[in-house]
């Protein structure tokens, strides 16, 4: 199932795209992310990748004022959702943990 979008690319508009899923359930030994009320310190986040919003609950890789995050946001409820703010490497690997199940 495509999740339509219309955002501009290159001066292309995309009609469609189906991001990548994170695991559902994660691995049995997963470790837990603690998770923290979203909210914007700054007007000048960018979402650097994002997750398919075919499941519910939508995973942004963002990154402001020189730190980044893991936004989680519940389609349904509009619960938003971050993990602490940190350095990029670190919040990379997280990122790829997440979507490997290593992390939920």
């Amino acid at each position: 199932m495509d999740a339509p979008t219309k955002t501009v690319s290159r001066g292309k508009v995309m009609t469609t795209y189906h991001g990548p899923h994170v695991p559902s359930p994660p691995d049995p030994d997963a470790r837990r992310l603690t998770w923290r009320p979203g909210a914007r310190w700054t007007d000048r986040e960018r979402v650097r990748a994002h997750s398919c919003s075919c499941r519910g609950v939508v995973y942004e890789f963002v990154g402001a004022a020189g730190q980044y995050f893991i936004r989680r946001t519940t389609l349904q409820t509009q619960l938003t959702e971050e993990t602490e703010r940190m350095v990029s490497s670190r919040a990379e690997q997280m990122w790829a943990d997440l979507f490997s199940g290593k992390v939920y």
